[in-house]
Parts: C-alpha cells; structure tokens; sequence
C-alpha cells in the first residue's frame, strides 16, 4: 500500500559517506523522504522537534553531541519517531542503552547496513506504521 503522504525520515549522522550510501539505499523506497540531515546532537533535536519525523536513523557517535543524549530528548517528547540506531559502537552496552530510551532497532554499521532497508520497508508499508510511530 502507497501512502500519498511519504513517512518522513531524519538522518542524524556526521559522515558524509554514510548519508550518501543511506540515500542510495533507501531510494527505491517510495513511501519514504528524508526530510533532512543533522550532523549534530543539538541541531538533531531541533529538527525532530521542528520536522516531527515518523523515522529517524541516528548514529551515537556524532561529531558534536552524543546520540544517547538525542535518544535521552526523544523520550520527552510527545511525538516520538520510529528510532533505527545505526552504529559502529556495535557493544552491548549501547544497544541495551539505546532499547531502554526507545530505540526499536539497532544495527551495526559494519555488518548490518541493509538491514535499515528491511525495516523502513517493511514498516512503510503496513498501514499501521505511523500508528507505532
């Protein structure tokens, strides 16, 4: 089912390379638009407030700011976005971290890559996706 309306993504991530790989990958998906990018702790929470994204992809190594911090300011908010965590600080430590402050999924950058794929797809196309959101 194609919604009329694409979900609305926000990469939060300071490199580059990988926001260009995730365009690319997720490009096929047509119930999908990035909405926009933040490199930054503080300027990913102005935009989640500011763009209330149904996804975001977040890294928790950011050049200034933490992801855990984002996820901390997540957890405020009313609308809360469908957190993909999408990491190379592949340690249990962070992925038990991040599940307890509301990220559904975390991935390994190395190693599961794709898989942000899966997800989005998946959840784009069931019609309760922005119920869960």
């Amino acid at each position: 089912m194609v919604r009329l309306v694409p979900y609305k993504l926000l990469i939060i991530e300071d490199s580059d390379m990988i926001v260009q790989r995730l365009e690319k990958l997720l490009e096929p998906l047509q119930n999908i638009k990035i909405d926009g990018r933040a490199s930054d702790g503080y300027n990913a929470v102005k935009m989640i407030v500011e763009l209330e994204p149904d996804f975001v992809i977040l890294d928790i190594s950011l050049k200034f700011g933490h992801g855990i911090r984002v996820l901390e300011e997540i957890t405020g908010m009313t609308k809360k976005p469908y957190v993909i965590v999408l990491s190379n600080l592949n340690y249990q430590f962070y992925r038990d971290k991040c599940k307890m402050l509301g990220a559904r999924q975390f991935f390994d950058k190395a190693m599961e890559f794709e898989k942000v794929y899966d997800i989005l797809n998946e959840r784009s196309t069931k019609p309760e996706a922005a119920a869960i959101c």
